[in-house]
């Protein structure tokens, strides 16, 4: 059957050419420093937008074409750029939620002390299988932290075993979200006994035992806010899982929103473990504001032409910082990464490689 020319298939899916998603978006007015709240249209059908100022009346952007804003950004707290305006999403209409959202729930995921080689592989398996890393940090856990982790199975003469093993090594956190993340993460990680695992799932595919198996998903939703909030959030100021950073012999490596969205985070990973020139001794997931960004990249100001769209995509999404050491702490951190990294165009690149 021909699909009518006012439809479109895309993504398995018929969108009408009026079908849209409505967001409700926060822009900050440089010239009236103030916060100006608009509304932002998505059109599925042809990728194109509509941004209007509800309370003045006012369409601010005709509904256009916008190959770089794709459906998959487009996540409350989120940062859109929309023709080098950030806009900040902080709602959406309720037909929205219900098409987009439905279902849509947030996990806890801790993976175990593992090999430094498998990070990369499991961080790539977790965004193959559909989920949004939104909140990512490596850390060392205390007993107290481990006990609440594992408080499910108080009294079992294994626990502390696996209090043990938990607290040994160094851990990353992340905040998964998905349709039916809890149930969805524990059927991705298998059977708690790998040689039991389904094949496919992550204890089948990495697990070494019952102990050593990879990973630890939640069994509910209040688990889960309860391990994000232990693991993530903050006392007296303080983190409660304090950050691995040590500022020393490193360089700092900074995966930006593209690559993040496009699911390229464990393939980094994994480039700079295989390297075996390096290692990485703390992670965390992070937002910039777009003067914090500027800041960052204020060398390059005047240099490159294209400095200030270099600091709207920094701030437009979410950021990895890596803190990078080298195996060999003889060696100048800083420059033997800038060449595992290569040109910054990545043109230049294609055009000297001979392989």
């Amino acid at each position: 059957m021909e699909v009518p020319t006012h439809l479109h298939r895309t993504e398995r899916k018929v969108y009408d050419y009026f079908e849209k998603y409505t967001f409700l978006c926060e822009m900050y007015d440089e010239d009236a420093d103030t916060l100006e709240e608009l509304v932002l249209n998505f059109f599925p059908f042809d990728n194109s937008c509509q941004v209007i100022n509800a309370k003045r009346g006012k369409n601010l952007l005709r509904r256009v074409q916008l190959p770089s804003l794709k459906k998959e950004m487009l996540q409350i707290g989120n940062i859109v750029n929309i023709f080098s305006k950030l806009l900040l999403i902080t709602n959406c209409a309720p037909a929205t939620r219900t098409k987009l959202f439905n279902n849509v729930q947030s996990t806890f995921a801790l993976i175990k002390p593992v090999p430094a080689s498998l990070h990369g592989k499991i961080i790539t398996y977790i965004m193959k299988k559909g989920f949004r890393i939104v909140r990512m940090k490596n850390g060392k856990l205390g007993k107290d932290y481990a006990m609440d982790l594992y408080r499910h199975i108080a009294g079992n003469s294994m626990l502390p075993i696996i209090i043990d093993y938990v607290t040994s090594g160094e851990v990353i956190g992340l905040e998964l979200v998905g349709p039916n993340a809890i149930a969805e993460w524990r059927r991705c990680l298998g059977a708690s006994d790998p040689a039991e695992a389904e094949p496919g799932t992550l204890r089948a595919l990495y697990g070494e035992n019952k102990l050593r198996n990879v990973a630890h998903g939640c069994h509910s939703t209040e688990d889960a806010n309860g391990m994000l909030e232990l693991f993530f959030g903050y006392e007296k100021g303080q983190p409660r899982i304090p950050f691995r950073a040590t500022f020393k012999d490193c360089t700092c490596c900074v995966i930006k929103p593209h690559a993040i969205l496009d699911g390229n985070v464990g393939a980094i990973f994994e480039q700079i473990s295989l390297s075996g020139k390096f290692y990485i001794s703390a992670t965390a997931m992070f937002s910039v504001k777009l003067a914090n960004a500027e800041e960052f990249y204020e060398v390059y100001k005047g240099v490159l032409p294209e400095y200030e769209a270099m600091c709207i995509h920094l701030a437009e999404g979410k950021c990895i910082a890596l803190e990078v050491k080298c195996t060999d702490p003889s060696l100048n951190c800083v420059c033997e990464f800038r060449k595992i990294c290569g040109p910054r165009d990545p043109v230049v690149y294609l055009s000297f490689d001979t392989t």
